[in-house]
């Protein structure tokens, strides 16, 4: 088989994996975000005893297929989890069933879906995905300040 053919092939075979299966976030990028969200928040994540992790199963998988998790921890416990859709870079408590749009979390969001070249997905979808019946969106009002 001529080399041209061959590397054509092997072209044709790498653009035909999942787009799913080529999204990555760096995980420096998801622990600003999630620092962002928890800003956005009100909590202090610069506070004593507080910090950011991965979340994970036992075997190492990420608890939601297609999000990565991040935990916002506070002596030690979980106080509030922040799962990133990879595809579309939306932001959301799965355990709350919250949803967030904040304005520096929209930014974050735009700029993954141009970088993937992804369509924006409905809160019924993500909702179904991350197992709530629906998600009340963060923050309340137009303004992006936070909800009460």
């Amino acid at each position: 088989m001529p080399l041209n053919t061959m590397i054509a092939t092997t072209f044709m075979v790498a653009i035909s994996v999942s787009p799913l299966q080529q999204r990555f976030i760096p995980t420096s990028e998801l622990v600003r975000v999630a620092s962002m969200a928890a800003h956005d928040e009100g909590f202090d994540v610069n506070g004593p005893g507080v910090y950011l992790d991965e979340l994970r199963t036992a075997d190492g998988k990420e608890p939601i297929k297609g999000y990565s998790s991040i935990a916002l921890y506070k002596n030690d416990r979980i106080i509030r989890s922040y799962s990133i859709r990879v595809a579309t870079g939306d932001i959301v408590d799965a355990t709350e069933c919250k949803i967030f749009r904040y304005p520096d979390l929209l930014s974050f969001k735009k700029m993954v879906l141009v970088r993937f070249k992804a369509n924006e997905a409905g809160p019924e979808v993500i909702a179904s995905e991350v197992g709530c019946d629906r998600l009340e969106i963060i923050p309340h009002d137009s303004q992006g300040r936070k909800g009460k």
